[in-house]
């Protein structure tokens, strides 16, 4: 499992440690996750307490974020919890296509 982070910007971004997992904060509700060549739209708020998922931890293997409060772990592709404390599960929306916004070059 990868920490997202200690990378931020000032626009609500996060991206891990080895740049495979981008979490992009685009509202107050509406978190966008860019892992493993996919991209996930999704509730900026774990169902359980409402932690805020852009702090999470993202594992980009098995495509799962973790909330950093209580540890709930939600798969990404289909909102279903895994694991910790009884909840929701998390709303998801896997998108297709190019992304609607420049791609930022993260090397430098």
């Amino acid at each position: 499992m990868t920490q997202v982070s200690p990378t931020e910007n000032t626009m609500g971004e996060r991206v891990s440690g080895d740049g495979d997992a981008v979490l992009r904060q685009l509202n107050e509700d509406l978190l966008l996750v860019e892992v493993g060549g996919q991209r996930i739209l999704t509730q900026a708020y774990c169902p359980h307490r409402r932690g805020r998922l852009l702090f999470g931890y993202v594992n980009e293997r098995k495509l799962r974020i973790t909330c950093p409060l209580h540890h709930s772990t939600f798969d990404l592709t289909t909102g279903e919890q895994v694991s910790g404390p009884p909840c929701a599960p998390l709303r998801v929306a896997v998108l297709s296509g190019e992304p609607p916004y420049p791609v930022s070059d993260r090397t430098g």
